[in-house]
């Protein structure tokens, strides 16, 4: 008797033994327990954890951690167009204004900070520096928010200079699991 065969003898009848309780007219398929449980939540506004896009240099993911309406600690991982090399930047960023019209949907954040950068390319040396960006948030009733930014890098390793940032970009929110 050919191997094949006779495993798929024994396994029809153990399939039906292991699930007796299902229903042979259900074609649905198999019940499985959910392996995620709960999805994040989308904020109400941007607060909590944003995840998005940054286009300019550099390019790349941006993410942002707004516990408190204002201060951000937001950054990007990608790639700088203008060394050929991957970036990633994390500010602390503090709102230093606030406009929103009344009975208007839109508000803008003005805010500035300061953090390290770094790129990592050919060299044998990453380039290490600090950031001071200064931007504006323009945030939706929905957890929606485009940023634009303007940075001044000072280089610190391995060489001393300065050089431009800009990025425009764009970000959902969800909620935080902290307390607010």
């Amino acid at each position: 008797m050919n191997p094949r065969f006779a495993t798929l003898l024994i396994a029809l009848p153990l399939s039906a033994v292991a699930a007796p309780d299902s229903d042979p007219t259900d074609t649905t398929g198999p019940k499985s327990p959910p392996i995620i449980t709960e999805l994040p939540k989308f904020s109400d506004k941007p607060n909590g954890t944003g995840v998005g896009f940054g286009l300019g240099e550099p390019t790349g993911i941006a993410v942002a951690f707004r516990p408190h309406a204002s201060h951000t600690i937001a950054g990007v991982v990608g790639w700088s167009l203008q060394y050929s090399t991957l970036h990633a930047h994390a500010d602390y960023l503090v709102t230093v204004a606030r406009i929103q019209p009344p009975e208007s949907v839109l508000s803008v954040d003005v805010y500035a900070g300061a953090g390290p950068t770094i790129n990592i390319g050919n060299s044998s040396q990453p380039g290490l520096g600090v950031r001071v960006p200064v931007g504006v948030s323009l945030a939706f009733e929905k957890p929606v928010d485009v940023f634009m930014e303007f940075a001044p890098v000072l280089g610190l390793f391995p060489e001393t200079g300065l050089a431009p940032n800009a990025t425009v970009g764009i970000r959902t929110w969800f909620r935080s699991t902290t307390p607010q």
